[in-house]
């Protein structure tokens, strides 16, 4: 019997088309005996809406399109399409996977919904995708185990409105030219500047909280590498990729890099050429922070190398196209790998469900009694 699997994406996120190419590629690879599968797509609106056509990335192409497909929600563990008032059960939910990249997705809002309707979860949880989501968050995290981050500096929008000219001084004596800004909780560098001078630093604050109510303005480390390293859980064991190098012509890796320039996943080196002994510790470092993080579901940890030093920088609990490429040579492979992951998100499910639960502990019938008495 085909077990029935909701696979989400897009998502009220700047990254919302990028999530459509990642979302539409996992429920196509699911398809099939083994699985049905329904795509769920969240609009920038956040409206969900779901329909046969949405298995065709090509369908997202025309304006307005969403208007024309049915809407839908999740209620007690169902799949539903609604119209007007009325709601229809389209299916009982088995097992999600969420292919939501940034706000409304990636942040634990979908896994908390999921998980008040009692719906098994291929991917992070609620507490991990929250954490992970905000880069200030995430480095102290990292800190606290023992993991070297780039210096930085918090920036709240009401704070600074207000003593501006102290965090821009704060930022200069802290960490110096040249400063990257980005927001916390966005990914695909959407909204990050590097800043060379007070000038440039307090317009590219402005410009990111065009995006975001909290940034980070972290140490620019010159000469840097970027690596990427991904992870998953089969079992007991957490399976770690090879280390990748992604290219750019820019100081920092942007969206152009990553999506519009030639579209390839692997646009630098795999495995990238670094030293041994940088990879094993890129590789335990991604370890260690899946493991303490009680992570479920593949993700993507990025890194900085610099003068021979490793950094932490951040990391995705929704990585583009799942980081396929970093685990398998084809996609038939990753078909069997996502099947492994829906099933163990399954499996994870039916033993947290299975602990106790307190009820009717008395507390308030006590409190009645004591409202009656003083009455």
């Amino acid at each position: 019997m085909q077990k029935n699997v909701a696979v989400f994406f897009g998502g009220m996120s700047c990254e919302n088309e990028v999530s459509i190419i990642t979302g539409t590629m996992a429920a196509n690879l699911l398809r099939g005996k083994k699985y049905a599968v329904y795509p769920v797509y969240i609009a920038q609106s956040g409206e969900m809406y779901t329909s046969e056509q949405l298995f065709d990335v090509a369908a997202f192409r025309a304006a307005e399109q969403e208007r024309k497909w049915p809407r839908a929600t999740i209620y007690g563990g169902f799949l539903c399409e609604v119209k007007g008032k009325r709601i229809r059960q389209i299916c009982k939910v088995d097992c999600a996977l969420n292919c939501c990249h940034g706000m409304g997705g990636e942040d634990g809002a979908l896994a908390g919904l999921l998980r008040l309707n009692g719906i098994p979860d291929a991917s992070p949880d609620m507490a991990a995708s929250s954490v992970f989501m905000d880069k200030a968050i995430t480095k102290l995290v990292a800190k606290g185990l023992g993991i070297r981050t780039a210096p930085f500096f918090r920036i709240a929008e009401g704070d600074f409105r207000k003593r501006g000219a102290i965090a821009l001084r704060a930022i200069e004596e802290r960490l110096g030219y040249p400063v990257i800004v980005k927001p916390v909780r966005l990914g695909s560098s959407i909204g990050v500047s590097v800043a060379e001078d007070r000038t440039r630093l307090a317009a590219a604050i402005e410009a990111g909280f065009c995006y975001d109510s909290m940034l980070i303005a972290e140490k620019y480390l010159a000469g840097s590498r970027e690596i990427n390293c991904a992870a998953y859980r089969s079992g007991d064991e957490i399976i770690v990729s090879e280390c990748e190098e992604p290219k750019t012509g820019h100081k920092i890796l942007t969206f152009a890099d990553k999506y519009l320039e030639g579209g390839k996943e692997r646009s630098g080196d795999f495995p990238a050429k670094i030293s041994k002994s940088s990879s094993d510790l890129i590789k335990g470092y991604t370890k260690l922070l899946y493991r303490r993080m009680n992570v479920r579901g593949v993700v993507r940890a990025d890194y900085l190398i610099c003068e021979g030093e490793v950094y932490f920088n951040e990391m995705n609990t929704v990585p583009g196209s799942l980081a396929w490429y970093l685990f398998c040579e084809k996609l038939a492979d990753f078909s069997q790998m996502l099947s492994a992951l829906v099933e163990e998100g399954i499996c994870e499910y039916r033993e947290s469900s299975g602990k106790k639960l307190l009820r009717n502990s008395g507390v308030l019938g006590g409190i009645a009694r004591g409202v009656k008495r003083r009455k």
